[in-house]
């Protein structure tokens, strides 16, 4: 099929990612590619060459209103995609596709859909989102497209707003992240972006009451946060390993005896959760989004949200879990294939559906 890919423009579609998406869209458009399909990415122009990119801006806008403002606007960054996704909208009505596949955070390709000749699936990777919330509700939802979700829990977030959605969870590439030759230690680890809504310090916390080094590992997106809760907590115990490449950070989470995942709010998924699975590693996590969908007692533990000494519990009992049943969990619920075959068939029954 010749599939159009309407990516976020946030941040780059780059290594070393800034967060889930951006892996997400790097990885879904690289395999649809291996699988035959004619792709086209559009995205920031600082996203990977590699990949079969259509530029609709130059530079991604959150570090471009960094660069040239000192600091996040808001208000200027909704501009400028605003502006670019309604040119690239008025340019695919002109193009021949066969589906639009919009993993955008934006309302602007909801508002073309209705009056769009090419049939438009929207995933929707967010909880509901105030400027999307707002274009929904001044039309009817079934004039915007067709809506995936990545979990039930945000599919329940969404349902006010939107009646009729799938659901297909993220998958994760279980040929790259999986099980390594390297020691399994008694240590914990906690990876991905620093900042407040993440909870690092509470896995940390936990991890230490639970008697068991931790290191963390990813960019610090929130500076006042990580000097205020993270640093002062940092020892021989506690280690910071700064932003790894996807290559060390696998090696380590497959050494480690559990990983600790501690969402302060609802995440609608969780990718840490499903690629420490891959790697074998059990998890231990707050109670709180997707994530009591994604373990079950075979391959991780909960504890209420923001509950330190029952997620100090959840670490020591997840020492007893097996690697090998955490691997096969993620290879049968999780797998990147599992998820594309979800989607082609999407997208088959979107054509079946137009051409009715």
């Amino acid at each position: 099929m010749k599939i159009g890919i309407i990516g976020h423009l946030k941040h780059p579609i780059l290594r070393p990612y800034a967060g889930g998406l951006e892996c997400f869209t790097h990885a879904f458009v690289r395999s649809l590619v291996d699988r035959g399909h004619d792709v086209t990415l559009f995205a920031s122009g600082d996203s990977d060459p590699f990949l079969p990119l259509a530029p609709i801006i130059d530079r991604a806008t959150i570090p471009d209103s960094q660069r040239r403002l000192g600091r996040i606007h808001h208000e200027w960054v909704e501009s400028v995609e605003d502006e670019a996704y309604e040119q690239l909208m008025d340019a695919l009505s002109r193009r021949p596709f066969d589906i639009i596949h919009n993993h955008s955070l934006s309302p602007i390709p909801l508002r073309f859909a209705s009056v769009f000749p090419t049939p438009m699936l929207t995933t929707l990777h967010a909880p509901p989102l105030e400027r999307m919330v707002r274009e929904l509700e001044s039309r009817t939802c079934v004039r915007c497209g067709q809506f995936v979700n990545i979990s039930n829990a945000n599919a329940n977030a969404w349902s006010p707003y939107i009646k009729n959605q799938s659901v297909a969870y993220n998958g994760v590439d279980t040929q790259f992240w999986k099980r390594s030759n390297v020691l399994r230690e008694s240590r914990a680890i906690w990876y991905g972006r620093i900042l407040s809504d993440k909870g690092t310090h509470m896995a940390i916390e936990a991890a230490q009451l639970a008697g068991l080094p931790i290191d963390i590992v990813g960019p610090i997106s929130d500076h006042d946060y990580f000097q205020k809760e993270v640093a002062p907590r940092l020892n021989e115990r506690v280690c910071y390993l700064g932003h790894k490449t996807h290559d060390e950070l696998r090696q380590l989470i497959a050494r480690s005896a559990v990983a600790l995942v501690t969402p302060c709010w609802d995440e609608p998924f969780g990718l840490v959760v499903t690629e420490a699975l891959a790697c074998g590693t059990p998890v231990a996590g707050f109670a709180r989004g997707a994530l009591p969908e994604i373990l079950d007692d075979s391959v991780g533990r909960l504890a209420s949200p923001n509950n330190v000494p029952q997620l100090a519990a959840a670490v020591k009992q997840c020492l007893g879990l097996s690697s090998m049943r955490c691997r096969f969990i993620a290879k049968q619920r999780f797998s990147f294939d599992r998820m594309l075959d979800r989607y082609e068939t999407m997208y088959r029954n979107s054509l079946v559906e137009v051409a009715a």
